[in-house]
């Protein structure tokens, strides 16, 4: 099992839903481009019972190694233009956890 990467966030006020969607349906896909990163997958979340979250989407990443190889990676790409943030970027709420396996995965077994 790889390690696994949450990205939360909510977009910025005056960001339509679809517009956020757009953009981090794209750079779901930059981000994967890095070394050691598996897979992928965007969530929308909606709160549970007695839960009010600050944020609205979850990407998780399915990653191997170090999560710095990534981190690095996307900062030179930033860096050298190869990924263009939007202008909304630094208005985004972002929570993130890195997530390492500490025991085996447990499957359901078919009947």
């Amino acid at each position: 099992m790889p390690n696994l990467y949450l990205v939360f966030s909510a977009p910025p006020t005056g960001v339509s839903p679809e517009d956020y969607d757009r953009w981090y349906h794209d750079h779901l896909r930059e981000n994967l481009e890095a070394p050691g990163f598996v897979a992928g997958q965007r969530f929308r979340l909606a709160p549970s019972v007695g839960n009010e979250a600050p944020h609205s989407h979850l990407a998780l990443y399915e990653f191997e190694g170090d999560i710095s190889r990534w981190r690095t990676n996307l900062d030179e790409r930033i860096s050298s233009g190869d990924i263009v943030l939007p202008e909304f970027f630094p208005q985004i709420r972002f929570g993130s956890w890195e997530c390492t396996p500490v025991d085996e995965r447990v499957v359901v077994p078919e009947d």
